[in-house]
């Protein structure tokens, strides 16, 4: 479709670009009960951006009407965004594994066998678990009217589960996952048993203890994925370049602890962002954006770059039903060299975060928030004395980041995170305890 759209649209408009993804998705759950339930979907979506009179017009479809979406995306563009649009020439892709063979294949009996062994390593007789598995095989197709043309095969797969306590008081349901390119293996599922038996395992304290407002935190790698989430928007696209990230027009300077480094990298192999080129066409590169503590790049596709007179940092996404937006691929953090029980004896009394609920306030990309932390545990001289219940996390996530006082060595990939455990301190805490 590509080719023939493209040919149509060059005599019509000044430049043009289109992208094609197709996705098969197989989803399989298994109930507290034991019963199996499977689903599956199949998707096509095309995405073309025209450049016309100075103007920038998209349109988007999940059928094979090409007459139709060029005639949507031109008339889009006659009030769409001016813009001096410049698309990317023919490059050669670097190598970087964003498919697996066994994954693309997997079928309903592989799944369910992978949900089976998770829910038997979780079941215990004072839990309620639910499992799910799920694989999803696809393409993507990105052609412009400069001659670019390159195509990539991608999968995603993943398991997880909800896992909730019976008869032992309250407490929130459990939820773990882990995701990647590949099928999950043993030791993926193994490694989310653990973490619910370290979760599930220490008492709920009964009585209130005495902890200072602002408390030393520890916070575990799947919290720190949440934890960042004003982060990643304030480094990310318009806001960063353009809007009201508080890191806007501070390249260069020191802006968090020095002990952070962190970069997004779309050629961590195997991982839920990896790919060889954005949905603009432009090459895939790993883009430092923190390095010890001074903020060195931020995030942009083709439409904000021009805005912003910088070039694409290749991270453009084309979503159904939207234009092009600027999105992370891969976020990894530079592990320290601390192991977790260093880093809770370095608290000396304190709070172990292992997740968090994330409400951001009014306007999360200053950084302000108000967490629930329902599995937050106080700890006392390096030892995890019990599980603490009503608490919130509250202050500035980009204040706190400027009183690192330790990084793990135990980086875990959280979905498209790599994070280690952070130790904080002077962050708000509020609620019961």
């Amino acid at each position: 479709m590509t080719g023939p759209l493209l040919d149509r649209l060059t005599r019509r408009v000044g430049r043009a670009d289109v992208v094609v993804k197709t996705d098969d998705t197989l989803s399989l759950a298994v109930s507290a009960d034991g019963e199996t339930r499977a689903s599956s979907s199949r998707t096509r979506t095309t995405h073309l951006r025209v450049a016309t009179e100075g103007r920038i017009g998209h349109a988007s479809t999940s059928d094979d009407s090409p007459d139709d979406l060029a005639e949507r995306a031109i008339a889009a563009a006659k009030c769409g965004t001016e813009l001096d649009l410049h698309l990317p020439m023919p490059a050669p892709l670097p190598d970087v594994v964003a498919r697996a063979p066994q994954a693309a294949s997997a079928d309903v009996a592989t799944l369910e066998a992978i949900a089976r062994a998770l829910s038997e390593r979780l079941q215990r007789s004072d839990r309620r678990v639910e499992v799910w598995a799920e694989r999803s095989s696809g393409s993507v197709e990105i052609a412009n009217t400069r001659g670019a043309l390159s195509s990539y095969e991608v999968t995603l797969a993943g398991a997880g589960a909800v896992v909730e306590s019976i008869g032992a008081g309250y407490a929130p349901p459990c939820r773990v996952y882990c995701s990647g390119v590949a099928l999950p293996s043993l030791s993926d599922l193994e490694a989310l048993v653990t973490e619910v038996d370290r979760r599930l395992g220490p008492r709920i304290l009964a009585a209130r203890s005495r902890i200072p407002a602002a408390a030393p935190i520890c916070i575990a790698p799947r919290a720190v994925a949440t934890f960042l989430a004003p982060v990643r928007a304030a480094l990310t696209g318009h806001e960063a370049l353009l809007g009201s990230s508080p890191l806007r027009g501070r390249l260069g300077e020191a802006v968090f602890d020095e002990k952070l480094s962190l970069a997004d990298d779309p050629l961590a192999p195997g991982r839920p962002g990896s790919r060889p080129l954005d949905d603009d066409g432009v090459v895939a590169r790993r883009v430092p954006l923190i390095e010890r503590g001074r903020l060195v790049g931020l995030l942009s596709d083709l439409e904000v770059g021009a805005r912003a007179g910088v070039p694409s940092t290749g991270h453009g996404w084309r979503r159904s039903g939207s234009g092009s937006r600027v999105g992370f691929t891969n976020l990894r953090i530079l592990p320290g060299i601390e192991t977790r029980a260093t880093l809770l004896t370095m608290m000396g009394r304190g709070l172990l975060v292992e997740d968090l609920d994330w409400h951001g306030g009014s306007n999360p990309i200053r950084g302000t928030l108000r967490l629930r932390a329902p599995w937050t545990y106080l700890v006392v001289n390096g030892s995890v004395v019990g599980r603490l219940e009503g608490l919130r996390i509250t202050g500035n996530v980009f204040d706190a980041l400027t009183r690192i006082v330790g990084l793990g060595a135990d980086s875990t990939w959280v979905g498209p995170v790599s994070a280690p455990t952070l130790l904080l301190e002077g962050i708000g805490v509020s609620g019961e305890w």
